[in-house]
């Protein structure tokens, strides 16, 4: 009971966060609103996203934690967050230390540019500027810890594979480890993604694939990857 009342205040206080309200081009226009009300409106408004990629080519993919307001349990990039209003996209860093708990700094990351992002949910549109950044960490999945609050698990997968995953639906094995420590480890498929951000998550992926000099996979269809 503790754990959802928890939850609960959590949540709402997500909700009443403010966020500066962007144009459609990604300028401020000198009015604020809450999540809530960014996402009831379909507001634009801006979001940092970092994908942690390790030596051996393999991106860090979150799922969501069940309770989040918008895509709860589903995939998604190793960090996301918004920036709350008058912050800059330094000031939402700080995403990366309270749901993976690794202090980063604006040396250690690469920008991959900005992708208007439009989503549309059953009782939401999610509208976002998002500032797109790359960087490298070699951790094992142990290291990291996790604010269960926000991630349920943590999964490790080849770039191609994802690059696969979510452009072709192919299935693909990953290892994983859940926010109590325990191994996760399971087999993603296209119903684990967000399907009203695939398209641009796949462009992100894109994007991190020529930074991090892999190749795309040629086209193909479904089935497993091991």
């Amino acid at each position: 009971m503790r754990d959802e009342a928890t939850s609960r205040v959590h949540r709402t206080a997500e909700t009443d966060e403010p966020f500066d309200v962007l144009d459609e081009d990604g300028t401020a226009t000198g009015r604020t609103a809450t999540r809530g009300e960014v996402h009831a409106s379909g507001a634009w408004h801006a979001a940092v996203h970092v994908w942690i990629v390790d030596g051996d080519d393999r991106v860090l993919l979150q799922r969501r934690a069940p309770g989040k307001d918008l895509a709860g349990g589903k995939i998604d990039v190793s960090v996301g967050g918004h920036l709350r209003a008058g912050e800059t996209w330094l000031d939402a860093l700080r995403e990366v230390e309270e749901e993976l708990g690794v202090t980063v700094g604006p040396e250690d990351l690469a920008p991959l540019g900005t992708i208007a992002s439009e989503r549309t949910y059953p009782d939401a549109t999610d509208r976002e500027h998002q500032h797109v950044f790359a960087m490298r960490l070699d951790w094992a999945l142990r290291r990291y810890a996790l604010d269960p609050r926000e991630v349920d698990v943590l999964y490790l997968v080849p770039l191609q594979r994802a690059l696969r995953l979510w452009r072709d639906g192919a299935h693909v094995a990953a290892e994983g480890l859940d926010a109590q420590g325990r191994p996760n480890h399971a087999l993603l498929h296209e119903g684990d993604l967000i399907a009203e951000g695939r398209a641009g998550t796949l462009e992100e992926l894109r994007r991190l694939a020529e930074w991090a000099g892999v190749e795309e996979p040629p086209p193909g269809g479904g089935g497993v990857d091991g």
